[in-house]
């Protein structure tokens, strides 16, 4: 099969996820953890007016959201590219600068990447998706989400063949994969999703419904 998902040539974008393989707070250390397939960028991001917030955003996502005010650089005024309308929507759920080290993004991929991504299982890295494992069972994480097209081939690997292929239960709108006493893994529409698949009211309930778990703890799922 042929694979749509190419690195980015950027040599400033590599040398940050070389150090950080993760966006916003550590993943380690963080409450809520929000999982994607890649960190897609604009081919040509390094000539874009915006790509000195990228970088200071990559450098210390927490600060930035304190300093900032926004939780992600593309939802700045003058951001127009790919990523504007996932982080539009991620926006809605109510996060601000209080919660700066709450929140960290991880993703399938441990590079910067940009076009289309269609990934397969040979591009994920084994070494990254154990270290992702450790974060999900050793980290501070209560809260998990695993869109359910990044669950489905993230549940391929022998790391997470733990993740059933169906919901246990819900909380309220959202499905649940798993729950200990300490964590819950959710697995909600991805946020830039449209179309039939994905209803506008039933996404807007999950969004909703993430934003009610700030203010509760696993013990009042």
């Amino acid at each position: 099969m042929v694979t749509m998902f190419f690195p980015h040539p950027n040599k400033k974008l590599h040398d940050h996820f070389s150090l950080k393989p993760y966006q916003g707070s550590n993943p380690s250390s963080s409450r809520f953890l929000f999982f994607g397939l890649d960190a897609n960028y604009d081919p040509e991001i390094e000539d874009k007016p915006y790509f000195s917030e990228i970088i200071s955003y990559l450098e210390d996502g927490v600060h930035y959201l304190k300093r900032r005010g926004v939780h992600h650089p593309f939802r700045l005024p003058h951001y127009r590219g790919d990523g504007a309308l996932y982080h539009r929507r991620f926006a809605e759920i109510g996060f601000g600068p209080e919660h700066a080290e709450q929140v960290s993004f991880v993703e399938l991929i441990d590079v910067p990447t940009y076009g289309t991504s269609k990934l397969v299982l040979n591009d994920l890295k084994s070494t990254h998706i154990d270290r992702l494992l450790d974060w999900v069972q050793n980290g501070s994480a209560e809260f998990i989400f695993i869109p359910i097209g990044v669950a489905r081939l993230l549940k391929r690997t022998s790391q997470f063949s733990w993740l059933p292929d169906r919901s246990m239960g819900h909380y309220k709108s959202l499905p649940i994969l798993f729950r200990s006493d300490s964590k819950t893994v959710f697995s909600p529409y991805h946020f830039s999703c449209i179309g039939r698949g994905c209803l506008k009211k039933d996404r807007d309930l999950q969004v909703r419904d993430i934003g009610t778990l700030i203010r509760n703890s696993t013990r009042n799922l």
